[in-house]
C-alpha cells in the first residue's frame, strides 16, 4: 500500500505542476492579448482622427467648389448678356 500512496502523491504533484504551467500560459496569453488590444485601440483612435480630418477637408473643398461654381455661373451669365 505504501508504494501506491507514493505513486498517488507523484501523480498529484505532476498534475499540480501541469496546472501551474497552464495557468502561467493563460496569464501570458492574457497579457499579450491585452497589449494587442491596447495597440489596436491606439490604431483605431489614430484612424478615427485621420478620418475626422479628411471629412473636414472634404467639407472645406466642397464649399470651395460650390463657391467656384457660383462664380463661374455669374461670369457665364455676364458673358451671355454681352451683345456682340
Amino acid at each position: 500500500m505504501e508504494i501506491f500512496s507514493i505513486n498517488r502523491e507523484i501523480i498529484n504533484v505532476n498534475r499540480i505542476e501541469e496546472l501551474e504551467e497552464k495557468i502561467d500560459k493563460l496569464i501570458e496569453n492574457y497579457r499579450l492579448m491585452k497589449e494587442e488590444n491596447e495597440r489596436l485601440r491606439t490604431q483605431v483612435q489614430s484612424i478615427e482622427h485621420n478620418d475626422k480630418d479628411l471629412q473636414e477637408k472634404i467639407t472645406e473643398i466642397r464649399g470651395e467648389r460650390e463657391l467656384l461654381i457660383d462664380k463661374v455661373q455669374k461670369i457665364l451669365e455676364k458673358v451671355e448678356k454681352v451683345e456682340i
